[in-house]
């Protein structure tokens, strides 16, 4: 039976690449049918006539000196040519240029030196585009900040939207942003938790210390799942470079649209698309370093080299960066011990793409993405500071080149990703949407010793690969209801093995050397399948009011083979299957037309961490029994919020509240030195806001709050408790301040304010309390040559801190109550030719 379900839902999504090609659009949703332009004393217009009187979806963006007009779900059709180039007598702008692109038309105004400034005006049946000539970089720059009239979302509905007329909390980070902040890191969690509002603040760590809304946030690359259920490492986000990244869309709040783990959000992360040039090359160099005392150790350095093309009907894209990460210090001058931290690293990343336009409305496209990550510190965090009594810093010892006869290794992450995606944008006035992919995962931890516990010294090793299916339908059933509907597949295969080492030789070499003693299954390779179908509804009651519902039936099939656990108990293997429905119902209205008012009811499941269910069984554990524990988690939860786009000021505001009858919280066994399930009722409620603001031609600022807390009723008796700080984080602020200080000088100063919290520890729950810490850092763009320079300085004040992640473990040990990176200093310089 499981290899039917396998291998119709493989031929499902090969069918239609295969065959959809015999099927030819016959219907067109709108046409352009005659486009002019015209000098204007300022620069051109450019008037466009379509065949109704629709308003036309339209995105905005970016290439060098060229402003990309997209209006998305029409055709154009012209006397001659579906690719023209019209005459442009003002000499400051070069060229305008129309061209039929998939589904939609794209319009492509290039300025001479700089980026033109265009305004937009819809009419009854005519699209105006004023764009202006820039001479001043700063006007030019002003235009770059502000956010984009319509932005198109994706994740949200599967489908691209309006931001307008979707009822959720939606955060967009787009690749200019990503640009600035990988200015101060390359770290992702990082970038996240100074952008995202709700999503918890950096942590200095490889894994995924932070949660969305206090609970776990689905993953996504291109709408590849990086979620392992196995969650002893979380390290999805080290999965792939910033510099292989596009844009960031993170919907907050449970979602099932894409299946499980999004009991807190989405974050999918979309890669580098191909240029719409012949040929461009993009080089990229740079070097960081501990600016306290410019300690040579600290020193790395960043190369990066893409190039992009495109030809007759064939694009493609290959982006190849490395990362040599130094040693992190703290404001008082010492080196930072972290464990499974991100210094003292090499990585790698290769992201590869390419795609065919087959036809008018028909694309193939391949992506590969290759990341490798290394660490290869010569320190330990010393456990003598466990002998001193109170709360101590953890300090780094020197040991050498950490050894591993026999086996094992340092640290290491490494995420192969392979998918095919195929689109039909007219497929009997339907769109198709369809991919196959694999992703093939390995993860490796530094040795930790646990003595006197069960493990001794060990380290884990997490291998996991998936692969699956995703196929979607938009259906228009008229201008103003559509059906999306369609399903998905997922196998994930994964295991944990831990290698054990030689206590008396770590102990005579300060552990520096690592002799492997023996290799023990912790977690047996056990397969956990998913199957949805879902049904996704949008109805445009009238011009301002959206409403939005939709339907997802989940089946969960997990299966283990005969295995003996780490501690030597046998136990049967088998399996189980869990189905379940879930819902979503939102409404958004355009209370004034700078102005939504949106809310939503949405639900979320999560299925347990197989992982620890396997791992550490109780006496008598059946797979096919022992309900309680594999049952999956459904979160429910309510949402009410406030979108407004003025001219010069975008804000938000929303607030919610989320709970589960059937929770997973987690409680520390000092038996096993891991996290045992707890199934309980919790509930998380909070507020987030976020507000930008263009005072000027010179002047931006903004910034985001949230908050948020949560309780678990662990005992199952009423009594609920505050749930740890690993997942609710403490209050959140943070700022911007952007300046165009001269015409080719920019600057951004931003903060990131953590506040206390406490609860948790008073209750019992968690082992340390929060303190309050508050963090500047400087980014400087500079246009230098045919190129930009960019400086970074993180940590402007050398504030002395220890991060929420060190705070709240520091109960544990003191060799995790690891400091903050002092002000540390980026310098890069990238150029496109």
């Amino acid at each position: 039976m499981q290899r039917f379900i396998n291998s119709t839902c493989l031929m499902a999504g090969l069918l239609p690449i295969a065959f959809i090609q015999l099927v030819q659009a016959q219907e067109v949703v709108n046409l352009i049918f005659d486009i002019q332009a015209q000098a204007t004393t300022t620069g051109v217009d450019v008037q466009m006539k379509s065949l109704t009187d629709e308003p036309l979806l339209i995105q905005e963006y970016r290439e060098g000196n060229t402003i990309i007009i997209e209006i998305l779900d029409v055709d154009l059709g012209l006397p001659n040519d579906n690719n023209v180039i019209l005459s442009t007598p003002d000499e400051a702008i070069t060229t305008v240029e129309a061209e039929k692109v998939d589904r939609n038309v794209q319009i492509r105004i290039t300025g001479k030196d700089n980026l033109p400034k265009v305004n937009i005006i819809q009419g009854d049946k005519i699209l105006t585009l004023k764009a202006e000539a820039v001479s001043d970089f700063s006007q030019a720059q002003k235009y770059q900040e502000i956010p984009e009239t319509i932005d198109l979302i994706v994740t949200a509905t599967r489908k691209p939207d309006e931001l307008r007329r979707i009822p959720r909390s939606v955060t967009v980070i787009n690749r200019q942003q990503i640009e600035e902040q990988t200015a101060l890191t390359e770290d992702l969690g990082t970038i996240l938790g100074k952008l995202v509002p709700g999503f918890g603040p950096p942590s200095d760590r490889a894994f995924t210390a932070s949660s969305l809304r206090g609970r776990n946030a689905s993953i996504l690359i291109d709408g590849v799942p990086l979620n392992v259920n196995n969650r002893d490492f979380d390290r999805e986000l080290q999965t792939i470079s910033p510099n292989a990244i596009e844009r960031i869309e993170v919907l907050r709040g449970p979602s099932a649209l894409y299946g499980g783990e999004a009991t807190g959000g989405i974050i999918n992360i979309i890669t580098r698309r191909p240029t719409e040039e012949s040929f461009v090359s993009t080089a990229e160099i740079g070097i960081d370093a501990a600016l306290g005392e410019l300690q040579g150790e600290s020193f790395g350095n960043f190369l990066r080299y893409g190039i992009s093309g495109k030809k007759d009907d064939f694009d493609f894209l290959i982006d190849l960066s490395r990362k040599d990460s130094g040693a992190s210090f703290d404001a008082q001058g010492d080196r930072i011990p972290s464990i499974q931290g991100t210094d003292e690293s090499e990585t790698f990343n290769v992201l590869g793409k390419l795609g065919v336009q087959l036809n008018e409305n028909q694309r193939l496209q391949f992506t590969a993405n290759y990341f490798h990550d290394e660490r290869k510190s010569q320190f330990i965090s010393d456990p003598a500071v466990d002998d001193i009594e109170g709360r101590r810093k953890a300090r780094a010892l020197r040991v050498g080149t950490l050894e591993f006869p026999n086996g094992g290794g340092p640290q290491m992450d490494q995420n192969i990703l392979l998918n095919l995606s195929y689109s039909h944008n007219d497929l009997w006035g339907s769109s198709l949407d369809t991919q196959i992919y694999y992703r093939d995962n390995v993860s490796r931890s530094d040795p930790r010793d646990r003595r006197p516990g069960a493990f001794g010294i060990f380290q884990g090793e997490l291998n996991s690969q998936n692969w699956g299916t995703r196929f979607s339908v938009d259906t228009p059933v008229s201008p103003q209801f559509n059906i999306l509907w369609g399903f998905d597949f997922d196998q994930e295969t994964s295991s944990n093995t831990f290698n054990l080492f030689d206590g008396d030789i770590f102990d005579a070499t300060n552990g520096k050397v690592n002799r492997l003693t023996e290799k023990r299954i912790l977690v047996p390779a056990y397969d956990l399948n998913s199957l949805g179908l879902l049904a996704q509804v949008q109805w445009d009651v009238s011009e301002n009011f959206t409403l939005s519902g939709g339907l997802r039936y989940e089946n969960i099939k997990v299966s283990v083979g005969d295995y003996t656990t780490f501690f030597d108990d046998f136990i049967k293997g088998g399996s189980d299957t869990f189905d379940d429905f879930l819902f979503n119902v939102g409404a958004s209205f355009n209370v004034t037309e700078e102005v939504t008012l949106f809310a939503n009811f949405s639900q979320g499941f999560s299925v347990p961490d197989f992982g620890i269910v396997f791992g550490f069984p109780d006496p008598g554990f059946e797979v096919g029994q022992d309900v309680n524990i594999t049952q999956p988690q459904k979160v429910n939860e309510f949402e009410l919020g406030l979108r407004g786009n003025w001219n010069n000021i975008q804000a938000s505001l929303s607030g919610f509240y989320n709970y589960s009858d059937f929770g997973s919280a987690f409680e520390f066994n000092n038996d096993t030195g891991f996290f045992d399930i707890v199934r309980a009722p919790e509930r998380v409620y909070g507020i987030e806001a976020t507000i930008d603001t263009q005072i000027n031609d010179f002047w931006n600022l903004g910034g985001t709050f949230s908050w948020s807390d949560g309780e678990a009723d662990l005992a199952n008796d009423g009594n609920y408790l505050p749930l740890s700080s690993a997942r609710i984080s403490p209050i959140k602020f943070t700022a911007y301040v952007q300046n165009q200080t001269l015409p080719n000088w920019s600057n951004r100063l931003q903060a990131t304010w953590i506040g206390d919290r406490s609860s948790a520890f008073d209750e019992g729950v968690d082992p340390s309390p929060v303190y309050s810490y508050f963090l500047l850092d400087l980014i400087s763009s500079i246009k230098l040559g045919q190129g930009t320079l960019q400086i970074g300085i993180e940590n402007l004040l050398d504030t002395f801190y220890f991060p929420l992640y060190s705070q709240r473990t520091q109960g544990f040990s003191n060799t995790f109550y690891s400091a903050g990176s002092g002000r540390t200093i980026s310098v890069k310089y990238g150029i496109s030719w």
